[in-house]
């Protein structure tokens, strides 16, 4: 059911009702359950292939990863200058758990930030990029302030033209977090925002999230709309803050449709750290606990249906030819690494 397409047609007066998209956001999503778990079956050939051998990506998709892993390096570096705190999250850190790094069939990289940190990076970034000429150059880096704008007016932008054409069906599935991006060639990284939750909201929180962040999301094609102002008024209205409390929870500008609910802050914190491709990465306190929260407790398994972003294809866009292709990865790569080696 595609809820969205059906939203869009309704008068503005339906679709601003928070008490009509609570109730059908919980039609659509039981129908988005229901299909995904028909077709997330667990495949016991791609188990014995992946489990049993050591299968790495290679050729150019494998320098893919290696570029989204430099700019993990250079997020991480800028961390800890300011005495930031990440986390590896999702597909990154069940691939360092389970593969000692990437997916194999993985070509970006997901890590997360709680408000306030996430906030100052969004400050401090641009200056650490924009203080070196080649990362000006050849790094973008997206938030969105509305649907058509970037928040930033001093860096290049990721979700150009040639990027929604290709990735995208529609303005609806453009990103609201935060993403850096190496531009040509193409890698990513993505930044998900995350809020504590008010000890007297978390059933708020779970009851009315999906609902609040899909009118967060539509919000954008609103005349007038502003990041800021629209994600701290909704952010109040389902018990957020960023005063520390016992729970945690997506921010409403995190990913695009999942929703996991309250998690036990003691899931994250004390932060903790693993080994992501040889580099030692910030990590939650209890990575297994939280894969089995977001996964299951086959959260080591391999599902039969694979999500490929394919990043490398789209990068034969703007190349003559896989080689050239490889040598722009080459030298994008080492560079890179001399600058987090370098890092001031």
């Amino acid at each position: 059911m595609d809820f969205s397409r059906i939203y869009k047609k309704l008068p503005k007066r339906i679709r601003r009702s928070d008490y009509l998209t609570y109730h059908a956001v919980n039609i659509s999503s039981f129908f988005h359950k229901l299909f995904k778990s028909k077709n997330d079956e667990k495949d016991p050939f791609l188990n014995f292939l992946f489990k049993s051998t050591n299968l790495k990506a290679d050729g150019n998709f494998r320098k893919v990863q290696l570029l989204a892993l430099e700019l993990l390096k250079f997020i991480d570096n800028v961390c800890k200058k300011y005495d930031l705190t990440y986390f590896l999250i999702y597909g990154s850190l069940l691939g360092a758990i389970r593969h000692g790094g990437f997916i194999p069939w993985d070509d970006d990289l997901d890590i997360m930030m709680m408000r306030k940190d996430y906030n100052k990076l969004i400050e401090v970034l641009p200056y650490e990029i924009n203080k070196n000429d080649y990362l000006k150059e050849n790094i973008g880096l997206t938030l969105l302030d509305n649907i058509n704008d970037n928040y930033f007016d001093d860096t290049n932008h990721i979700l150009d033209e040639s990027y929604v054409n290709h990735f995208l069906a529609n303005d609806s599935e453009k990103s609201r977090f935060l993403q850096l991006g190496f531009l040509k060639p193409l890698a990513k990284l993505d930044i998900f925002p995350f809020d504590y939750i008010k000890n007297d909201s978390v059933d708020i929180y779970n009851k009315k999230y999906r609902s609040q962040k899909f009118l967060f999301r539509n919000d954008y094609f609103e005349e007038g709309f502003s990041y800021f102002v629209e994600i701290n008024e909704r952010s109040k209205k389902i018990g957020l803050t960023m005063e520390e409390t016992d729970f945690i929870g997506e921010g409403l500008d995190a990913t695009y449709w999942d929703d996991f609910g309250a998690i036990d802050v003691n899931l994250f914190f004390p932060i903790n750290s693993i080994e992501f491709e040889g580099v030692t990465v910030m990590s939650p306190n209890q990575p297994l606990e939280l894969l089995k929260f977001w996964y299951g407790e086959n959260y080591m398994d391999i599902p039969s249906n694979l999500d490929i972003h394919n990043f490398n294809d789209f990068n034969k866009k703007f190349y003559d030819s896989d080689d050239e292709i490889s040598q722009a990865f080459l030298e994008a790569i080492a560079t890179l690494k001399d600058i987090n080696e370098n890092f001031d």
